[in-house]
């Protein structure tokens, strides 16, 4: 219900101008309450569009923080027509000649009477057939078309992976099974029965979880103990026609998987059935359909050990010949093979000589390293020439970004830090010590020596030497003549300089660099001193060059690894943290060495902004969280100032009310009274 108001009708006083002018008064607190809240809220958003900035930059340089990866190349061929290739950050430069004897090509198989009309029944009955070594049934019915049967195929959730589909020719419809991938191990067969199928009648796992073909034997929920040496799996079992196999014995190792046990199996069978592994279960199918004789049985054999393993019962799980394929007219003699399913076959260099590289595909990423062919068209016998060139464009290009990145950023910190003289105005982030550190960290690694790079043995060794330039401003550029001078002198070290990822090197012949973390080990000179004696190391420490104490590093056989502690928030405590060290032990005595860990300025500068945007530890949050907390409190206070003023309001209009009330019953005593009011 609203307050009664009484406009002065009696006094002849403006009330609610008057309460306005108090309330005025009063709300001076609140106005400075609400000027500081505004004043933290531009600074939370400020702090949110240099996170967005710094979070671009971030992006921007991850793309040059790793060496390796900025190895890139073009690529060129002779005859785009008949080959083309795609070039990695691990391919090398050079030429290379590819003949094309023959494309991977699909198989194809079309029924060759046909049907007058799509729409005609086909009749009840069962169409087998096989793809990739797996079977599919099809039952139809009495009133089932012949487009339906192509339904029927496509739709098909055991569909092994061919297209159905029709083809109009000669005033027929003619049904077409298509295979969806090239290569020899996807033949179709259209089978007078069905397949005899052996399968596991339990799956192998790890962690309980489905195993796949990478996983190792020794990591199986099936595996107990430790190997000991001697440990085999025995493969053995009769071919179709119930002849014996050859044993094959397949020796387990601490690197053994089951896709080498797959591979024995099929090397056992020599193509007379497919082994595969489904879902951690093994599955062995016959490559010839109908009544069949074949078998598989796989033994453990310990050998003494006291490592255990448990193998799977293998037995039937589709009979051959138990289904009889009876679909009138679409037997096998009813069907024609217009194209074979083939590998494509090529030679790479002269090589192999009077033979060739098979592979299922025509894209193939395995013969040159780094390097993956597109076959199109098979060549003469003298091939095509593929040309593998650097690509310094890529690296310029990546260094533009980079620049751009961070000028966006470091010209926003500065006009939110600095003073606007012509305006008079402080900027929003003006004595923000967080963003103020934050100029320093991106801005320290572009102008100090990069980190492990040291003089007489590195040719490059600042960011400056391949033209990135840093005006009076601040703002960063990219000399475009100095970096093609510099990346066509030292191609390497160019690359290492921007994209080193803690490679290491080491002045001794006894202690070499082994190993050292991207994400935990401080890149820097270390001294290392190690003791050997009776060929095993019996002591360790380790400092970086700067640091005048010495901290024990661990060891084990001959690496040294140093420490690995870790603080409350998840950060290395020692420098050398991940860093691991190879130790020659064929002589005894204290040696000592120098240990260069490089990293590339953008690793430095990723590294920095990472830790800056950490989603709960990073120096961003935190000075979000300390803004937050500012807003908070404030909020806080104005509530309870607008509730005093709330209630102060309230009393003023109560006050004048009552004053209104009063006035009113004098007027109304004097009247009756007799005197004149008027």
């Amino acid at each position: 219900m609203s307050s009664l108001r009484l406009p002065g009708l009696l006094t002849g006083i403006d009330t609610k101008q008057l309460i306005a002018q108090l309330m005025e008064v009063e709300r001076r607190t609140l106005n400075v309450y609400e000027e500081r809240k505004s004043t933290w809220d531009e600074k939370k958003e400020a702090l949110g569009t240099l996170e967005t900035k710094l979070s671009g930059l971030r992006s921007s340089i991850s793309t040059l923080s790793n060496a390796t990866e900025l190895r890139a190349f073009t690529s060129t061929s002779s005859d785009t027509d008949k080959v083309t290739a795609e070039a990695s950050y691990n391919a090398f430069e050079g030429n290379h000649t590819v003949v094309v004897n023959q494309l991977a090509t699909a198989e194809r198989w079309v029924h060759t009477t046909g049907i007058e009309y799509a729409e005609d029944y086909i009749g009840a009955g069962t169409f087998i057939y096989s793809y990739d070594h797996q079977e599919t049934t099809i039952t139809t019915t009495a009133t089932t078309t012949l487009e339906e049967l192509v339904g029927l195929i496509n739709n098909d959730a055991n569909n092994p992976g061919v297209t159905a589909s029709l083809l109009y020719y000669n005033s027929s419809y003619h049904l077409v099974l298509n295979g969806n991938n090239a290569g020899t191990d996807y033949a179709i067969s259209i089978n007078p029965s069905s397949t005899e199928v052996w399968q596991a009648d339990s799956a192998f796992t790890a962690s309980g979880d489905n195993a796949t073909l990478s996983s190792k034997i020794t990591e199986l929920d099936q595996f107990s103990g430790t190997l000991e040496g001697g440990e085999v799996i025995e493969i053995t079992g009769t071919d179709h026609s119930g002849n014996p196999i050859t044993q094959v014995d397949l020796s387990i190792t601490s690197n053994t998987k089951l896709t080498h046990l797959i591979s024995e199996i099929n090397d056992a069978f020599e193509g007379i059935a497919k082994a595969t592994l489904v879902n951690g279960e093994i599955v062995l199918t016959d490559s010839t359909s109908g009544a069949s004789d074949l078998s598989i049985t796989l033994t453990y054999n310990a050998n003494g050990s006291a490592a255990a393993l448990t193998l799977p019962a293998m037995a039937v799980e589709t009979e051959g010949g138990g289904t009889t394929a009876n679909l009138a007219d679409f037997a096998e003699a009813d069907f024609t093979e217009t194209q074979s399913a083939q590998d494509s076959q090529i030679r790479v260099d002269g090589y192999p000589s009077g033979a060739w590289i098979s592979r299922s595909s025509n894209t193939i990423d395995d013969v040159i390293s780094g390097v993956t062919l597109h076959l199109h068209d098979t060549t003469d016998a003298a091939g095509e020439e593929i040309t593998m060139t650097r690509d310094i464009q890529s690296v310029k290009d990546k260094l533009t970004s980079m620049v751009d990145a961070y000028n966006l950023a470091i010209v926003y910190i500065q006009e939110k830090t600095g003073y606007n003289s012509a305006l008079e105005t402080a900027g929003t982030l003006m004595g923000d010590y967080v963003v103020s550190t934050i100029k320093s960290q991106i801005r320290n690694p572009l102008i100090a020596q990069t980190s492990g790079f040291v003089e007489d043995i590195d040719n490059i060794l600042m960011p400056g030497q391949i033209g990135l330039e840093l005006d009076k401003d601040g703002v960063l550029s990219l000399d475009t003549n100095i970096f093609d001078e510099a990346i066509a002198e030292d191609y390497m070290g160019v690359l290492a300089l921007i994209g080193a990822d803690k490679t290491g090197s080491s002045d001794s012949n006894t202690i070499e660099f082994y190993d050292a973390s991207s994400n935990y080990t401080t890149a820097g000179n270390y001294d290392v001193e190690v003791t050997v004696s009776g060929g095993a190391i019996t002591g360790a420490k380790i400092k970086l060059s700067t640091e005048s104490t010495w901290r024990d590093a661990t060891y084990s056989g001959n690496v040294v690894t140093g420490d690995s502690t870790f603080d409350d928030n998840g950060d290395p405590v020692y420098p050398e943290n991940g860093l691991q060290l190879s130790i020659d032990l064929s002589q005894d005595g204290i040696f000592t060495a120098t240990v260069r860990v490089k990293q590339g300025f953008a690793g430095a500068i990723e590294d920095s902004l990472n830790n800056m945007l950490k989603a709960t530890t990073g120096s961003i949050q935190i000075d979000q969280e300390h803004v937050d907390d500012q807003i908070k409190d404030i909020q806080e206070k104005i509530e309870l100032e607008e509730y005093r003023l709330a209630v102060r309001e309230q009393r003023l209009i109560a006050r004048f009310a009552r004053l209104e009330r009063t006035l009113a019953l004098l007027q109304n005593q004097m009247a009756a009274l007799g005197f004149d009011t008027a």
